[in-house]
């Protein structure tokens, strides 16, 4: 019997990886009280970490850094010490310390995730985000850093970020302010957007507003798990506009883009081909 390949939305799973060096698959919903002293606590809420420091930690558990990755397909919320609220998408990898100490906050990101940073103006909180370093006091900004990607993104939503690049370049970007950083041409770029499109993805839902089909697939290609080839590489530039729920089986999208387009997705295993569509006259 061969098993069916199919290609399905992704779901609430992740791999934490401790200080010393224990993997813990917080899929498994049997495993949900990780770390339970009087100083410290990590709870699997399913599909939320949740870390607790009492104020007597000891300052060694800021040296503790736990990694918290989450695969293609995959999705997790996470509670950071100080309250700091973490969305990581798929295929995102965010390293961080059990409690953290000193004059500032700071954590290390490889892919996608959104933050509601808990206010202290006398920590500041730092993202370092593939060559990007943002500084932040308390706010609610989406990072796009992603290895495979020509450009590092940073999206804010409320309050005020300072972003320094690896060549020396800083910005301050305040609220519908999106900052882009081209990794090949080292170009930076500050717009106005609308913050929805950037963020949506925390909420269950893809917004693409008249996007290249390859950023799209792009996308959907972390969230499903498929590969994408192109037949012709000048459809990757065609553009499109579309709202879908993140749980919406992939047959109905790829249904949408063929009915509204000269572009054709066909389906095989694990993999989306993209050719030129071939319409009856």
């Amino acid at each position: 019997t061969v098993a069916k390949t199919t290609i399905s939305p992704g779901s609430s799973k992740a791999m934490l990886i401790l200080n010393n060096g224990e993997i813990i698959s917080l899929s498994e919903k049997n495993k949900t009280e990780i770390v339970a002293t009087e100083e410290l606590s990590i709870r699997n809420e399913g599909s939320r970490l949740r870390y607790t420091a009492s104020e007597n930690t000891k300052n060694e558990q800021a040296n503790n850094y736990n990694e918290l990755i989450v695969p293609k397909g995959g999705e997790f919320t996470l509670t950071l010490s100080d309250g700091t609220k973490v969305w990581l998408n798929s295929e995102t990898e965010l390293s961080y310390p059990s409690r953290f100490a000193g004059t500032k906050r700071e954590v290390m990101l490889l892919g996608e995730a959104f933050f509601e940073v808990t206010p202290d103006k006398e920590r500041p909180f730092y993202v370092k985000a593939n060559g990007m370093d943002i500084r932040v006091l308390g706010t609610s900004f989406n990072v796009s850093a992603y290895q495979d990607s020509e450009s590092t993104s940073t999206t804010l939503v409320e309050g005020s970020v300072a972003v320094s690049m690896a060549n020396g370049a800083e910005r301050t970007i305040t609220p519908s302010e999106r900052l882009a950083y081209n990794k090949k041409s080292h170009q930076l770029s500050v717009e106005k957007v609308d913050t929805e499109l950037y963020t949506s993805w925390i909420n269950g839902v893809y917004i693409f507003k008249n996007m290249p089909l390859e950023e799209i697939l792009e996308k959907l290609s972390r969230w499903y798990d498929f590969s994408v080839t192109y037949q012709d590489e000048t459809l990757k530039h065609t553009r499109f506009s579309l709202t879908a729920d993140r749980k919406t089986d992939i047959d109905k999208l790829l249904e949408v883009i063929n009915y509204t387009s000269d572009v054709k997705l066909e389906k095989q295993g694990k993999s989306i081909n993209v050719k030129k569509q071939r319409r009856i006259q």
